[in-house]
């Protein structure tokens, strides 16, 4: 993978978390983290992958710190290509049918943004009416509950 001037990019941006992503390669087939997000673990998921992140120096693309570009500008290209690389490894921490839904989003803060208020608010109604699925089909010895 080639690496991007960051001395180019630091003249013409004025974000200071930009150099500390630059540098860094990663390997899209890696899974990032062990935790896949399946609509019912959006809180462990959401830390473990913004450790990953972090320890990658991407988290600055989910969280805003490093802002999109105007697509005139001449460093547009790599903000880009960083932003797609961490749009890829959010998506590979998804099960299928989760990350088939989040797949069009354009930008990997935005996707997290999205995830987020689906899936972190504490009104999660996913969560609640999958609670409430279980809760009416759990059985002791053989007879449901009343």
């Amino acid at each position: 993978m080639a690496k991007v001037d960051s001395v180019n990019i630091e003249d013409d941006i004025s974000h200071s978390s930009l150099p500390n992503f630059l540098d860094i390669e990663v390997n899209t087939n890696q899974r990032l983290c062990s935790v896949l997000l399946n609509k019912f673990n959006y809180l462990p998921w959401s830390r473990a992958v913004s450790l990953a992140l972090g320890g990658k120096g991407k988290l600055g693309f989910v969280n805003g710190r490093v802002e999109a570009l105007d697509s005139s500008s001449s460093t547009y290209g790599a903000w880009l290509c960083k932003d797609q690389l961490v749009m890829s490894l959010l998506l590979n921490t998804m099960e299928k049918h989760v990350a088939e839904i989040f797949s069009y989003y354009n930008s990997s803060c935005e996707l997290w943004k999205a995830l987020q208020d689906m899936y972190g608010n504490k009104k999660n109604y996913a969560r609640v009416f999958q609670l409430k699925k279980d809760i009416a089909s759990a059985q002791q010895e053989g007879k449901a509950f009343v």
